[in-house]
């Protein structure tokens, strides 16, 4: 079977884990790279050995597959591109600026007919899919997700950014709309949100309360879900994953909580996380999940197996960032209303950054930096 040829386009700290996998990975050729900064291309095109353009259109008719980790504002026009021209893409996530904008890209890759992957990392993660085995009924959800500065992804606010990851993943779990939801947020650094609390309750009953900063002195990607036979922690930083389930002498009501006296028990924390409650901690085997999420990616194009996160999911994920970013805003202006204070003009965001895009270089030339 002949390699795909491959290419990726922004080649920030991003798109370069990219080129570094696709070199390495057997079965396809990296043939290109694109990015609008000559010497981040320059040096990609040399360690690789891939040809180097500053115009993406011009590695059309030389990749059957693209990755693109260019800024979030410019995924649109890029996937289109490449999507028109029958090319399987790889976008990053968040797919798109907007719901809109996502189900164009959506529309576009139905049509042609070509793989639509974005790039929902956790998925690959172990923990992640150690904990779909033993997740089957989700009824409260507690997501944090907490990040130091970084100086990336400013062109949007944390619920596109970090936020989403956990969106994707709760969607993935519990698998049903969000009847309502209540967020609030506030910006710190960025003249957009970077810290958001959001409530969600789903159709079926269940809640999530999901928490994201990139403005935390520490990391921190936490999950746990709570369902009728037990209580699963997954820790996406140390790959691990804990479960927590009844005893069967508490089920069967052999050792009754309520009525056992604390001090006949020598070690009450032992006996509750021994007698009462069972407990299963697991440390997974780490592996790299951007190489996994590639490979994957590839064996998609190649007609192996659907894509593990096709375009839809990647809208559907968006689709609940912009209701929660949307009731950040309403929070925002509510707070500014009651101390009588006139919000200043975001100047980052999808629609400010497009802007100062645009008047910098035209509107067919936005930039492709990577994130």
């Amino acid at each position: 079977m002949a390699k795909l040829r491959v290419g990726v386009v922004g080649v920030g700290p991003m798109g370069q884990g990219h080129v570094k996998h696709y070199k390495g990975l057997a079965g396809c050729e990296l043939t290109a790279v694109s990015d609008m900064d000559p010497a981040r291309r320059a040096e990609a095109a040399t360690k690789s050995g891939a040809m180097a353009f500053a115009d993406p259109a011009a590695m059309i008719g030389r990749v059957d597959a693209v990755s693109i980790a260019t800024p979030t504002v410019t995924h649109l026009e890029l996937a289109l591109r490449f999507i028109e021209a029958g090319v399987h893409v790889l976008v990053e996530k968040p797919m798109a600026a907007s719901s809109r904008e996502a189900e164009e890209m959506v529309a576009a890759a139905r049509r042609k007919g070509v793989v639509l992957q974005v790039g929902h990392i956790e998925r690959f993660n172990p923990a992640f899919k150690a904990a779909k085995a033993v997740v089957n009924d989700p009824r409260y959800v507690i997501a944090d997700r907490l990040s130091p500065y970084s100086f990336r992804s400013r062109d949007i606010g944390v619920v596109h950014d970090l936020m989403i990851h956990d969106l994707d993943i709760i969607l993935e779990f519990v698998d049903d709309d969000v009847a309502s939801l209540e967020a609030i947020g506030i910006p710190v650094l960025s003249h957009t949100e970077d810290m958001v609390d959001a409530r969600l309750r789903l159709r079926n009953g269940a809640l999530a309360d999901v928490r994201s900063s990139r403005v935390s002195m520490k990391k921190m990607r936490k999950i746990r879900v709570f369902q009728s036979d037990g209580y699963v922690s997954i820790d996406y930083g140390a790959n691990s994953l804990s479960i927590f389930r009844k005893s069967e002498a508490f089920r069967t009501g052999a050792v009754d909580p309520q009525t056992l006296d604390p001090s006949s028990l020598e070690d009450p924390f032992g006996f509750v996380f021994g007698q009462l409650l069972e407990v299963q901690e697991h440390s997974l085997s780490s592996t790299d999940a951007l190489r996994d999420q590639l490979i994957s990616f590839l064996e998609a194009c190649r007609g192996e197996h659907p894509p593990e996160v096709p375009g839809e999911d990647g809208l559907r994920a968006v689709r609940l960032a912009d209701r929660i970013q949307s009731e950040v805003q309403h929070y925002l202006a509510r707070e500014a209303d009651r101390a009588g204070i006139q919000l200043p003009r975001p100047g980052r965001g999808p629609g400010a950054f497009q802007e100062r895009a645009t008047e910098r270089y035209g509107p067919d030339d936005l930039p492709t930096g990577g994130q």
